[in-house]
């Protein structure tokens, strides 16, 4: 990491387990509601949910559809392609500096409350799903907790995350819930601006 990193104002993001391509496997795609089990945490997303690349300029090159979605409302809601970054979670420390106004995090299932990873994790076992342990992760990057952006989660089951005491205990300041264009782009200009 350069001791230089000055960051982006928005960074978009999620965890590792929805920033894969899964080896274009759908039913890789799955394991994110299994239980980590014995195995170590490197081994794991090494062989069923790897980092896909990234682009020359170090963003990802690929997404979640919701972030995408976000990055193009906030480009025409008047944002410039310098200000936002989307980026793999290990690569945060890149992107992510004392100019660093809002992450948006993207989340399918934060606290592995959803049908699959409930399940999935009931069968099998392993202990907490893979989703959750990411998300956790993802939540306490080193980056994060230094520079202290707002951070706001959107996405699927961004619901498990309205109770306050629950957002409270991951440092969430903002759950969007729905992805309606105008309210996205208030909420990042009002985070942006400091509010």
């Amino acid at each position: 990491m350069s001791s230089t990193v000055l960051g982006r104002k928005i960074v978009l993001t999620a965890s590792s387990t929805e920033m894969s391509d899964f080896f274009n496997n759908p039913f890789i795609a799955f394991v994110g509601g299994f239980g980590k089990g014995p195995l170590p945490l490197s081994y794991v997303r090494k062989t069923l949910y790897p980092h896909c690349g990234r682009k020359p300029d170090g963003q990802a090159n690929y997404a979640p559809y919701g972030l995408r979605k976000v990055e193009s409302i906030l480009l025409e809601g008047g944002f410039s392609p310098q200000d936002i970054a989307v980026v793999h979670p290990d690569d945060l420390q890149n992107f992510i500096g004392p100019q660093t106004k809002v992450v948006g995090i993207s989340s399918m299932d934060p606290t592995g409350m959803g049908y699959v990873s409930k399940t999935y994790s009931s069968i099998v076992g392993g202990g907490e799903p893979l989703n959750a342990i990411e998300f956790k992760k993802l939540i306490m990057h080193p980056s994060i907790k230094k520079y202290k952006p707002k951070i706001m989660v959107g996405g699927f089951c961004s619901w498990q995350l309205e109770r306050k005491h629950v957002s409270d205990s991951y440092g969430v300041n903002c759950v969007l819930i729905g992805g309606r264009p105008k309210p996205i782009l208030e909420l990042f200009k009002k985070a942006v601006s400091g509010e």
